[in-house]
């Protein structure tokens, strides 16, 4: 029996790799381009033109080629929008068995697709959640081809730390000014200082104090102060609206206030001024000129007793008694300052709340009194019922000073969270929902804190923002990482701001399979 082989119908390629021995065809060093190659075997009985053949096709097996991952729609995103993003990934050469694809984040793995495309969002975007470098690993039976990342970045809007509110300051105390402005966002958000719309007075100076990464959400402080080399005279022109702006990305948060610079008398005149001569039953207007803030108030004396109360003292008819010499004193006697300042920020519940007054008077004060507008009668064992208004009174001999614009608030603990529940489930994913409570007046974020019942592994997903979709208080959020098909889970919420953390229910559920 003879036998021949052909290629595809061809006779076989006069190359190294295939060799004929007897009825055996030898090929060394398979190549992915021998992949669907039909052999045929041809027999044929010596001295006879009859034959016969039988055909093969070869399956040859390789690992798929390098990723190539993108994202279909651009960014940048914002945390707590609904939006799907979609990654894709190509690959050089889909290999053999066909290729399937893994996703991984910051290197954890995340899930796999038969497909080249995974959505990573289909509901409110978070930065611990969807922000970093997604990977996408191609991979069959026999191996893996080369991964390529790619960096999906969530933003958060700029949000203000706390509040800053009107000020009243002292020209004569060099450091009587004092705002910080702090705010949060990703990426670090860009905080500028603005007076009237514009820039700022070059007397004043803006220090840029370190900034505070908590979760990859960054804290911008910027401080805006007199300058150390500041004039009394330069202090006093900088009243007016002072605004910190916040940006990201083309968000914008602003955080206005009016600042009232006051400050003593100065620049006092007598018009007319020098010697004024005067023939008696003559009329006579002298004015008391001065700049204060508040308005100056006059005093006129003569030979040591006071003669007048206003800016102009006026003679319809001088007669001899008027001869003398007159005096005119200019006062600011109604500024005062309060410590702390004219919104209180800071007082815990349970604690006692102490406040000083400096008034500019002369003589000096003899007795300060509080009056609540509320009850308790007292600023000791500050309760949640306690934030209000306080008239405050200061006396001396010559007049009594009312302060009416004082305003206390409590800082605390948040309250607790409630109606904490699933809402809906998938294979990867649980979407929890919950009513947030009371703030504890500061910035609060929550944390859900997840553990595997059966394996007992806990994970969290923390600095989740205190924000309000729509009307309510009810938040939604998503748990995507480390979530596995089939497990049961159990959930548990906390609620944070700087003054502590409440512990909030807690939930179970179990993901279904694909």
């Amino acid at each position: 029996m003879k036998y021949r082989w052909q290629r595809d119908n061809y006779d076989l390629p006069n190359d190294n790799r295939h060799r004929v021995n007897g009825n055996k065809l030898i090929i060394d060093r398979i190549q992915r381009m021998d992949n669907n190659i039909t052999y045929r075997c041809i027999a044929q009985e010596l001295g006879s033109r009859l034959s016969n053949y039988k055909d093969i096709t070869l399956n040859v097996m390789y690992k798929p080629g390098a990723a190539k991952a993108d994202v279909e729609i651009i960014g940048p995103y914002f945390e707590g929008y609904q939006k799907y993003i979609k990654l894709t990934c190509s690959v050089t050469d889909s290999g053999n068995p066909k290729v399937k694809f893994e996703w991984l984040k910051d290197g954890k793995h995340k899930d796999y697709t038969d497909t080249n495309y995974y959505t990573i969002s289909s509901g409110q975007l978070s930065v611990s959640g969807h922000d970093g470098l997604w990977q996408c690993l191609p991979y069959n039976n026999i191996g893996h081809g080369q991964p390529d990342t790619i960096k999906v970045n969530v933003y958060s809007k700029p949000i203000l730390m706390k509040t800053l509110y009107n000020q009243t300051v002292r020209a004569e105390i060099q450091n009587d000014l004092n705002m910080l402005c702090n705010i949060r966002g990703r990426p670090a958000p860009d905080v500028i200082w603005q007076y009237k719309g514009g820039h700022l007075p070059d007397v004043i100076t803006v220090i840029s104090e370190s900034d505070v990464i908590n979760n990859k959400l960054i804290t911008v402080n910027r401080r805006l102060i007199w300058s150390t080399d500041s004039t009394l005279d330069q202090r006093r022109t900088t009243s007016g609206l002072y605004t910190c702006i916040g940006n990201v990305d083309k968000e914008e948060i602003t955080n206005t206030v009016t600042v009232n610079v006051q400050y003593g008398p100065y620049e006092i005149n007598i018009i007319p001024s020098g010697n004024v001569i005067k023939v008696e039953n003559d009329s006579l207007i002298l004015i008391c000129d001065a700049t204060c803030n508040p308005h100056c108030q006059y005093n006129w004396v003569k030979d040591g007793q006071q003669v007048g109360d206003r800016d102009t003292l006026e003679f319809t008819s001088i007669r001899r008694s008027n001869h003398g010499s007159y005096r005119c004193r200019a006062s600011a006697p109604s500024w005062y300052k309060l410590d702390p300042d004219d919104h209180v920020n800071g007082v815990s519940i349970g604690a006692t709340t102490n406040f000083k007054v400096w008034v500019i008077a002369r003589p000096l004060p003899r007795q300060d009194q509080w009056k609540w507008k509320f009850s308790p009668s007292n600023s000791s064992n500050v309760m949640t019922t306690d934030p209000g208004h306080v008239h405050l009174t200061v006396s001396d001999d010559m007049a009594v000073l009312s302060i009416t614009n004082v305003t206390i608030s409590y800082y605390g603990p948040p309250s607790k969270p409630v109606n904490f529940h699933v809402i809906d489930v998938t294979a990867v994913s649980i979407r929890v929902q919950w009513i947030r409570g009371f703030n504890g007046g500061l910035y609060q974020t929550f944390t859900i804190r997840y553990t595997d019942v059966v394996s007992g592994v806990v994970k969290e997903k923390s600095g989740i923002e205190d924000r309000v979709v729509g009307s309510g208080q009810m938040i939604t959020d998503d748990i995507t990482d480390g979530i596995e098909p089939e497990t049961k889970y159990q959930l548990q919420i906390f609620a944070d701001n700087l003054q502590g953390q409440v512990v909030g229910d807690v939930v179970s559920t179990i993901t279904p399979g694909w």
